[in-house]
């Protein structure tokens, strides 16, 4: 981040290379829609460097913060297209929505269950640490203070949990790609 904040543009190109297939899917999950997941995930690296010197990153990763950005982002698309109505020629207003859309419930289903297994997997600590910080919103040091340690306990034990949701949702796009 701090290359970003300092004007670097290789670092923007650094980030999008090592998050954007991640960035994408989480986009392409909320939206089903493979030209809006690349808008949304086009979107949120410009966001990036756009706020680089404003945004502030809890911890040693960008990918969660890019990861929400994509996802709020993917959300205002979808209500923005949900509102764009199409008569038809009965005259019936008909939503040009896709949340009935298979695909995309059996898209999320399967994103969700890859998360779910992925924190099953680990330690009951290292689960309610990621509910606090990445679900409820909590800072490092107020986790710390609900559960008990410290404000490094807390980042380190989130730092793990990031690194096996992120390989194991790389290893999943890789099966994905195949």
């Amino acid at each position: 981040m701090r290359r970003l904040a300092s004007d670097d543009a290789t670092a923007l190109t650094d980030f999008y290379n090592r998050y954007g297939r991640l960035v994408y899917a989480r986009a392409f999950v909320e939206i089903a829609s493979r030209a809006d997941a690349e808008e949304v995930l086009q979107d949120a690296f410009l966001l990036l460097w756009q706020k680089r010197r404003k945004i502030i990153i809890v911890g040693e990763s960008t990918l969660p913060w890019l990861l929400v950005t994509a996802r709020y982002l993917a959300s205002n698309r979808r209500r923005a297209r949900d509102r764009a109505r199409t008569v038809t020629s009965e005259g019936r207003a008909e939503s040009s929505s896709t949340t009935h859309d298979p695909a995309v419930i059996v898209a999320r289903s399967e994103f969700q269950e890859l998360i779910d297994s992925s924190l099953a997997r680990l330690p009951a600590i290292d689960r309610e640490v990621f509910k606090l910080c990445a679900v409820d919103g909590l800072s490092y040091k107020e986790a710390a203070r609900r559960i008990g340690t410290t404000h490094a306990v807390v980042r380190n034990r989130l730092s793990r949990t990031r690194s096996v949701l992120r390989a194991d949702t790389e290893a999943y796009l890789g099966k994905e790609q195949s």
